[in-house]
């Protein structure tokens, strides 16, 4: 079975000392949370960092009172408003569970004051700081280059079962779609 919790996952993205993973260990949450759950609200400061062990959420925000999701996240991928974690300036994204899920999460503060002292934890914070901006650059390229349906056709080979876990109003509007024509491309596809 492939262990997905969140020091699993950083020790993947670059190795830690037992030490780093005690003290670590020390400062995650781990929450069962149902579907619909927020765990950041719009105009709120974020200061936990959340990994998804089991389930699925999404950022989003409003925009002309439609919401809009902005990333989606599953099984064994990191969720958090990393805008308003890192400036401390109130979100203009909110963070919900999609599904009843499992989320281990920590207070990014706390996790600064392990990366002083540990050299290691901090390249690896480094490394998960470089993942996510490469995510956000992989996400505008895929909207300035590809066509919805290739966009959908990406995201399913990403995440198979996503039509069975995440509502369809989300996918349509992560990429960009109302949800007439996501029903469109998924009866082209199937």
């Amino acid at each position: 079975m492939i262990d997905l919790s969140l020091i699993s996952a950083i020790s993947q993205v670059s190795p830690l000392s037992e030490q780093s993973c005690a003290l670590f260990d020390e400062i995650i949450e781990e929450r069962h949370l149902k579907s619909g759950t927020s765990l950041l609200d719009i105009g709120n400061i974020d200061r936990e960092f959340h990994f998804i062990k089991k389930g699925s959420g999404r950022v989003y925000y409003l925009r002309d009172g439609r919401d809009v999701t902005d990333y989606i996240a599953m099984d064994g991928e990191f969720l958090g408003g990393v805008e308003s974690l890192f400036t401390a300036v109130p979100s203009h994204k909110g963070i919900e569970v999609t599904e009843d899920s499992i989320i281990e999460s920590f207070k990014y503060s706390d996790f600064e004051r392990i990366c002083a002292q540990h050299h290691d934890m901090e390249r690896a914070g480094r490394k998960i700081a470089l993942f996510a901006f490469l995510e956000c650059q992989k996400r505008i390229e895929s909207i300035r280059f590809y066509s919805a349906a290739e966009r959908y056709g990406q995201l399913v080979d990403r995440y198979p079962d996503i039509s069975n876990r995440i509502p369809l109003k989300h996918i349509a509007s992560y990429l960009g779609i109302s949800q007439v024509s996501l029903s469109r491309i998924r009866k082209g596809i199937q």
